[in-house]
C-alpha cells in the first residue's frame, strides 16, 4: 500500500485489491453513479478485475487514490487525476460513498490531488469535467479556484469543463539565449553548444516562446518567419527547436508552449505553421491539429521525419 499524500483529515493512497468491495457497493447505488456515465459492477469479481488491471499508477505516475478517513480509517471514496494519452491532458475526479456527503471531503481530497499535480508532478494544467445539472460538483470545482471553459459532449453525457492553471509556470516570450538552455540538452546533447543556434534566433520577426517552473526553464520553442515553396500562401511560420527537459516531458508543457507561439505569430498576420517534425512527435503535432504533407523523409544524423502544416488556425 503507497500513500500518495495526506491532508489534515485525509489519507490518499494507491487502490489495493480489496477495494474491490468498495467499489461494487459505491457503484451499485444509483445516486453515486447518477452523473457520471458509469454502470454498476455485475459482480465483486467484476471489480476486483478492474483493480487487478488497473496500471495508471505504473504508467503515468499518477490515478485515482482511495480516500482514508484518518480518525478511524473509514474508505471514504476515491480521488485522483487520470492522465489522458489521446488528448494529452490530465483531469480531477472523484466518487464518494452517499453517506459521506455534505462532510467536505470532496473538497479536501481534490486540493490534495490538484496540489499534487502542480507540486510533485508539474503540471501545468489540469481539467475537470461535471454533468451540466450537478451542480454540488460543480461548486466544489469553483470553490478550488477552477474556472469555467464550456459546455461539450463527454462521451454522450452533456458536461461543463472546468480547468486550473499551475501559478508556478511561467509561459511566455523569452529570448533567444534562454530557450537554448532547453534546446541544447534535448536537441543537440553531447553536440557542441553551438549547433542548437539558428541563424534566425536574432531576427526582429523570429518569436522565442518558453515555459518555467518556479524560475527553471522547463522547455522551449521557435517560430520562425519562413516561406516552404509546398505551401502558396503569403506570411508563413516555420516551428523550429521544440524542445522540452526530460523531467516535465508527457505533463502537457509542450502544448501549452504551442499554443501560446500560435496566438504570437497569429497576430503578426501568420496564417500558416509548417514544420518538419519527428516521426516520433507526429503524434504530438496531430492532436494540435497539424497534418501531414507528403512521404516521410531523412534527415542526417537526427533520423526520420514528416513535413507537417496548419492552417487558419
Amino acid at each position: 500500500m503507497k500513500i500518495v499524500t495526506e491532508t489534515e483529515n485525509l489519507i490518499l493512497r494507491e487502490f489495493i485489491l480489496d477495494d474491490s468491495r468498495h467499489f461494487f457497493s459505491m457503484n451499485n447505488d444509483p445516486e453515486v453513479i447518477k452523473y457520471t456515465g458509469d454502470s454498476a459492477f455485475a459482480s465483486m469479481e467484476e471489480a476486483g478485475d478492474f483493480l487487478d488491471k488497473y496500471e495508471e499508477y505504473r504508467k503515468y505516475g499518477i490515478g485515482r487514490w482511495a480516500v482514508i478517513r484518518k480518525e478511524d480509517h473509514e474508505f471514504l471514496g476515491w480521488c485522483g487525476l487520470r492522465y489522458h494519452p489521446d488528448e494529452g491532458v490530465t483531469e480531477l475526479g472523484y466518487r464518494f460513498y452517499r453517506k459521506f456527503w455534505g462532510n467536505g471531503y470532496g473538497s479536501e481530497s481534490a486540493l490534495a490531488a490538484l496540489t499534487y499535480g502542480f507540486q510533485e508532478m508539474k503540471l501545468p494544467r489540469i481539467y475537470a469535467h461535471v454533468h451540466v445539472d450537478n451542480l454540488v460538483s460543480r461548486r466544489i470545482l469553483e470553490g478550488l479556484g477552477m474556472t469555467f471553459v464550456k459546455d461539450f459532449d463527454y462521451d454522450g453525457i452533456p458536461a461543463a469543463l472546468f480547468q486550473i492553471e499551475n501559478p508556478a509556470y511561467v509561459t511566455g516570450s523569452y529570448n533567444a539565449d534562454e530557450v537554448r538552455t532547453v534546446r541544447h540538452p534535448v536537441l543537440r546533447k553531447g553536440m557542441p553548444y553551438e549547433s542548437c543556434f539558428f541563424p534566425e534566433d536574432f531576427d526582429a520577426t523570429t518569436v522565442h516562446v518558453g515555459s518555467a517552473f518556479n524560475g527553471r526553464m522547463a522547455g522551449a520553442v521557435t517560430m520562425v518567419k519562413n516561406h516552404n515553396k509546398v505551401f502558396p500562401e503569403a506570411g508563413q511560420y516555420q516551428l523550429r527547436g521544440m524542445a522540452v527537459l526530460d523531467d516535465f516531458q508527457r505533463k502537457g508543457v509542450g502544448q501549452e508552449m504551442v499554443i501560446y507561439a500560435e496566438k504570437e505569430v497569429r497576430n503578426r498576420g501568420c496564417g500558416l505553421i509548417w514544420l518538419n517534425a519527428r516521426e516520433k512527435a507526429v503524434s504530438f503535432y496531430r492532436r494540435l491539429g497539424y497534418e501531414i504533407v507528403g512521404e516521410r523523409f531523412e534527415v542526417p544524423v537526427f533520423g526520420p521525419h514528416f513535413l507537417m502544416v496548419k492552417k487558419d488556425f
